[in-house]
């Protein structure tokens, strides 16, 4: 597949310079055999070598040596390279040398092996093999680049090879205005940097500085100011993959004799102005346009919008002056093809033509707001967009994106951060604020029927706005059965045994430009037996969600890129015919540059495993790393997976005993009941009754209270059998976010509590059959237990990590309230302190007999 690929572009390329490089440029490309230009600077060689510790690719720059006279519009390149190992032969022994022959001239003049100090002359116009490189074929653009390419042989370790060359000519779109980012690190270390730049005084360059870049030291040479930069033992800078594309920790400086950007507006400007459309097939399209919309500017601007985006597709020629200059509007539109520029010129002349204000925009792709830091330069844009006034409400296009759809205004336009709009006096750069970017919701289904039946798997995707044109354009390229082999083979990796059940389905709604895709499954083999019979386990994983977490490497002293603008709403639905007994659970994460929330819900006979990521940036700055690293573990690890055991006949589970739980609930109820008969059997101080008559019945509001104290008893304890407190199935038991420590210990303080619930209110409602003296103080001690039991067993279901419902709350808020009732009432309620009066032993009182009794009328009873 790959030869055959090649073999495409190889023949694509014959056939564009075959028809299309004459009408360019009709030179071929040819390597130039010349000695070294005179107006060279001479410096001081550098003799020291870089250490072999800090040497890859088996060799190493001595020197790298670049010199620019802006004026011959020269460049100049001197090279030394050392061999020092094996791979460096592989690795370094050839000589690569691109130029563009519409407009440079490449000179070679020397080459050279070193071998023990003895130079041998290697060069030869013969040796250099000239290629088209192409290297922006794959993204359909033809530069009419080439590199010369020479294969030395016979280098052997300890060589050292050194060439120089000069490249003359400029593109003469620039209209010889000079500007140049000089880089003084690489990928391999460098022993000695040399760089130069001679240039008429009258010529006023601007110069900025990165990453610590060496100072220039400026002089005078044949009337020319000559700048020099000389560096030292340069290590290369640190790398990571996941870097985002704009930044650039090399050390370099930006070069340019452009003093703002109104130059580079004006420009921009005379190389591309925007032409009116007259006549020709365009004109009579836009006419078309005109009576299609009735004079409505938005439908008219979303007509241009997708004339231009569907039928005029993206292909570059970029030859000479082509690679800033557009093609003419109504040749693109003839031709049907063109790039960035050409598309944006074409939208915007469109656009004008049927009276809306429309510009072209120069933008970098890949810095965003990074150009707010850099000097003025066509040099800082890499493409070209539209922005356009309709219905006094600004509207900004990338004419290279296919299949956008919508209506009105309304339309997704990437996260470019900054560009130079192409208006005559525009003298700075335009912030753009990010539009809406769509969103991707994902719901996976997976309906169980039973433990034997294939599981029913149905993912629906919903796409909207930028995430729907992004779907629509790869379904548009791809065919509906290889799109279906994708998908099948993604998840294939996940279960083995998957197969679809039916075709794809898609839902475009173009006016809402919401897209949504259907999946259909059936798997087998998804429930596994578990080591018990009669259980089984399954298990899911949102990948979709950790497919989008970012790498970031423990050393990482640069950003890390994430998928901004990234918007995914994942859901996994698993259907079984008992239904779930689980507690809903969230955790979220939020930080400057993402939000992470995930959460575990029922409905019904539905398990509901939802997670949202969302990206706020483009990166995740250096002093956020640590603390984002420990979020994405955190998120990979504890809160994507979901592990669930399954029982679909109970009976067939067999019930094994925890005896060492029933061991430790008998000698804790023994040790109860023991300190309660302690506690009764304690004599009670010799009483004497003071106006007492008789002691009164348990009535009034105590009636309640014993009904409860009867009944709590026997309520706890099928509590405590219902919850399988004394089965081992029980005990360790899995819970999602819950580690087996923190769910045995709040295990075991629910069931011992309960299990000093039952004594404490029998022992209560003994001490209320009996009248004991000492009832009311248990009591208020038996609702002050109930709170603080509550409280602590919510604490520690929090700490072990357990998402408590709101119905805990409630019980919390249940045992306060009746606290605060009861335990007032048993303290200044006349009819308690009348009734409860009974010692230990019950003859332990006397009466006073020196007081008068008072008749029973007068006895009055207060509740």
């Amino acid at each position: 597949m790959q030869k055959k690929f090649t073999c495409v572009i190889a023949l694509f390329i014959i056939l564009l310079q075959a028809f299309f490089v004459p009408a360019v440029n009709a030179a071929a490309p040819i390597v130039h055999i010349s000695p070294k230009p005179g107006w060279l600077n001479q410096y001081k060689a550098y003799d020291k070598k870089v250490a072999s510790r800090d040497v890859a690719n088996g060799y190493f720059y001595q020197v790298f040596e670049e010199q620019l006279n802006v004026e011959k519009q020269a460049d100049y390149t001197h090279i030394i390279k050392e061999i020092v190992s094996e791979a460096g032969i592989q690795n370094g022994s050839s000589i690569n040398i691109g130029f563009d022959p519409s407009f440079e001239r490449l000179d070679v003049h020397e080459i050279i092996v070193w071998r023990n100090n003895v130079p041998v002359n290697r060069l030869s116009a013969s040796s250099f093999k000239v290629i088209a490189d192409e290297k922006e074929l794959s993204r359909f653009i033809y530069q009419g680049s080439y590199s010369a390419y020479c294969i030395l042989d016979d280098i052997r370790k300890g060589d050292k090879i050194e060439y120089s060359y000069t490249l003359t000519g400029r593109n003469p779109i620039f209209n010889n205005k000079f500007f140049r980012d000089l880089y003084f690190q690489s990928t391999v270390p460098f022993a000695h940097v040399y760089k130069s730049i001679l240039v008429s005084p009258s010529r006023k360059l601007n110069f900025k500085s990165f990453n610590k870049a060496p100072q220039a030291s400026v002089s005078v040479k044949d009337g020319l100011t000559n700048y020099q930069w000389n560096d030292y033992q340069v290590m290369p800078a640190p790398y990571y993959d996941n870097q985002p594309g704009w930044y650039n920790n090399y050390a370099y400086i930006q070069v340019s004799d452009y003093n703002s950007w109104k130059e580079v507006t004006d420009w921009a400007l005379s190389v591309n102005p925007v032409v009116p459309v007259t006549n020709g097939k365009l004109a009579v399209k836009v006419a078309e346009l005109k009576v299609a919309t009735k004079g409505d500017k938005e439908k008219y601007f979303r007509g241009a919008v997708k004339m231009v985006q569907d039928e005029v597709r993206y292909m570059g020629i970029e030859m000479g002056e082509y690679s800033h200059r557009a093609n003419n509007p109504e040749k693109v539109f003839n031709q049907r093809y063109g790039d960035c520029k050409d598309k944006s010129l074409l939208l915007a002349s469109v656009l004008k033509a049927g009276g809306i204000d429309a510009e072209m925009v120069l933008i970098n792709s890949g810095v965003n707001r990074g150009m707010e830091n850099y000097i003025p330069s066509p040099n800082a844009f890499d493409h070209a967009v539209v922005v356009a006034t309709v219905n006094n409400k600004q509207v900004w296009v990338d004419a290279t994106i296919a299949y956008q759809r919508g209506t009105g205004t309304n339309i997704y336009f990437p996260a470019y951060g900054m560009g130079l709009v192409l208006k005559p006096g525009n003298d700075k750069l335009t912030v753009i604020i990010p539009p809406n970017a769509g969103k991707t919701k994902v719901n996976e289904c997976y309906t169980i029927t039973s433990e034997t039946n294939k599981v029913k798997f149905e993912v629906t995707s919903v796409y909207t706005l930028g995430e729907a044109d992004k779907i629509r354009d790869r379904l548009a390229s791809t065919s509906i059965s290889e799109t279906e082999k994708n998908y099948l083979n993604y998840y294939t990796k996940i279960y083995p045994k998957i197969e679809q059940s039916d075709s794809l389905t898609i839902i475009d709604d173009e006016e809402a430009n919401k897209l949504t895709t259907v999946e259909h499954y059936s798997i087998n083999g998804l429930l596994k037996k578990g080591k018990e019979d009669g259980r089984y386990t399954a298990g899911f994983y949102a990948n979709s969600i950790n497919d989008q977490l970012p790498n970031i490497p423990n050393k990482a002293v640069s950003p890390v890129a994430v998928a901004y603008p990234l918007n995914l709403d994942y859901t996994i639905q698993v259907v079984i015919p008992s239904g779930w007994n689980i507690e809903k659970r969230v955790y979220e994460v939020k930080r400057d540059a993402y939000v992470f929330k995930s959460q575990i819900d029922k409905r019904g006979d539905t398990l509901l495993l939802n997670y949202k990521l969302n990206y706020l940036s483009d990166f995740i700055p250096v002093n956020k790393l640590d603390e984002s690293r420990d979020d994405v573990k955190k998120i990979s690890d504890d809160e994507l997976s979901y592990n669930f055991t399954y029982t679909p006949d109970v009976s067939k589970v067999p019930y094994n005993v925890n005896y060492w739980m029933v061991a430790l609930v008998l000698v804790f109820a023994g040790g109860l009941i023991m300190w309660g008969v302690k506690i009764y059997q304690t004599e009670t101080p010799s009483l004497k009754l003071i106006n007492w008559r008789y002691q009164p019945p348990i009535g009034g509001w105590l009636i309640l209270v014993a009904i409860g104290l009867a009944i709590t008893p026997l309520l706890i304890s099928v509590t405590i059998f219902n919850n399988d407190s004394f089965n081992l199935n029980k005990w360790g038991l899995s819970i999602h976010g819950m580690s087996k420590v923190g769910y045995n210990a709040a295990f075991l303080f629910e069931t011992l509590g309960n299990v000093f619930s039952v004594c404490y209110s029998a022992f209560c409602f003994y001490l209320l059959i009996k009248r004991r003296d000492i009832f009311p103080k248990f009591m208020i001690g038996l609702y002050a237990f109930y709170v603080l039991f509550n409280i602590a067993d919510y604490v520690i279901l929090q700490s072990a990590g357990r998402e408590v419902s709101k119905d805990a709350g409630v019980t919390i808020m249940r045992s306060i309230i009746g606290a605060a009732i009861w335990i007032p009432y048993f303290i200044k309620s006349t009819r308690v302190q009348k009734t409860f009066i009974m010692p230990y032993p019950a003859n332990n009182y006397a009466f006073d007999t020196n007081v008068a009794q008072q008749t029973e009328e007068q006895d009055v009873t207060e509740e």
